[in-house]
């Protein structure tokens, strides 16, 4: 089966603490939000598109039903359960006919708390075979150098930043937990971080996006930062586990999670890696960085990674440096899968602006080359709607699109 996303929205602290509680070994189902009422419900609905709606029919400024009704009208995909204390016969005709797909009643057991959850997805499953194909969770990118100085973090914000800029919904994620960059990169003023989260939870397992999006910081273009500790000594409130929850929480929410490392690998990174579908392995065309990258990459057949995870880019590239790409791809024993070339300027200009330049200078070619590794990753921006006439959008149709 799927995975099962789920929105809470109940008035009461406890009843969301005790599905919380009921679901956390269920792996198939997760938590991806909570609402207190009914416009909350809705909006988060809207926002992030769960699978199911678990309803209290009694919520403020506008009832259970009422905000089904709204979401079976605005979001038919969406299925609700509706929850009452009262389980009389006419409550539960009120529920059906707003739209809800079943009916709880408090106090309720795991089992059947599980069941109808599982089995109105299923039921949804079967009415919309369309529908699975689509049903996906965000794609984990790592991007990992063993050596400092190559230009990772700027890479990673940047092409961080192009993603949201083509409106995918993206979390980047600054695991370098003691000296992470990203947010001085991105001008992001550190009020919330990585640290505060896990500090804010009882145990790891209480992770969910709902706590999540409380620690979150948004740039002008969308993109959402959990940015790393303030300090370096608040680093070691991140516990690997922490690092697991955060990620399977999100990754429901998102298209892509991108996240920066330190220059080590350690059980924290260890972590990442076991979650990551594609790890980004940075390097530049100087000798120490060569040897590092031939060094990690030894280490992950070591430990038994997929390989075919491990995708090469060579950044700040440079001619005539007694080592070419070709020397790099012999050398390590795998294609090159990107080459950034050096633009010190542009970088360190932007870089002291904190202002990410693929959406600054796109037409430098520093940051071209950053969008079309993007663009390679997660396929090319929309173009916009030319403005046909309805005489020439109807020969498109008929005879393809022509030249």
């Amino acid at each position: 089966m799927q995975l099962i996303k789920l929105l809470i929205a109940d008035d009461m602290d406890e009843l969301r603490s005790n599905v919380r509680r009921m679901l956390r070994n269920e792996e198939s189902i997760q938590i991806i939000g909570e609402a207190v009422t009914g416009e909350e419900t809705i909006a988060k609905a809207k926002e992030f598109q769960p699978h199911i709606v678990l309803m209290d029919i009694n919520m403020p400024d506008l009832d259970g039903l009422k905000a089904t009704e709204v979401l079976a009208k605005d979001c038919p995909h969406i299925q609700t359960i509706m929850m009452s204390i009262q389980g009389e016969q006419e409550y539960f005709r009120r529920a059906m006919k707003a739209g809800a797909k079943d009916f709880l009643v408090k106090p309720f057991s795991s089992s059947d708390l599980v069941d109808t959850i599982k089995n109105v997805y299923s039921q949804w499953l079967k009415d919309r075979p369309d529908i699975p194909a689509n049903l996906t969770t965000a794609n984990v990118l790592t991007f990992f150098s063993a050596k400092g100085g190559v230009g990772k973090t700027m890479l990673t914000s940047n092409i961080a930043s192009a993603f949201a800029d083509r409106n995918k919904r993206t979390l980047l994620i600054d695991a370098s937990l003691q000296f992470g960059d990203i947010a001085i990169t991105l001008n992001i003023p550190s009020k919330r971080t990585i640290a505060d989260l896990v500090n804010s939870v009882a145990i790891p397992e209480d992770i969910t996006y709902n706590a999540i999006e409380r620690y979150i910081m948004t740039t002008p273009v969308g993109l959402d930062v959990l940015i790393a500790p303030r300090e370096p000594a608040m680093a070691d409130a991140v516990k690997p586990e922490h690092i697991k929850y955060i990620i399977e929480a999100a990754k429901p929410v998102y298209q892509y999670i991108v996240i920066d490392t330190p220059a080590f690998i350690s059980e924290k990174e260890l972590s990442i890696f076991d979650v990551t579908d594609v790890l980004f392995l940075v390097l530049t065309l100087d000798i120490t960085s060569v040897k590092s990258a031939k060094l990690t990459l030894k280490t992950l057949k070591d430990i038994s990674f997929d390989m075919n995870k491990v995708k090469v880019i060579l950044n700040k590239e440079v001619p005539s440096v007694g080592i070419s790409k070709g020397d790099l791809e012999s050398g390590l024993g795998t294609p090159v899968y990107s080459v950034i070339p050096m633009d010190s300027e542009t970088a360190q200009t932007y870089l002291n602006k904190g202002e990410p330049f693929v959406l600054k200078e796109p037409g430098t070619h520093l940051a071209r080359a950053i969008i079309d590794t993007a663009e390679r990753i997660i396929g090319p921006k929309p173009k916009p709607e030319t403005g046909k006439s309805a005489i020439l959008k109807i020969k498109d149709i008929l005879f393809g699109t022509s030249n």
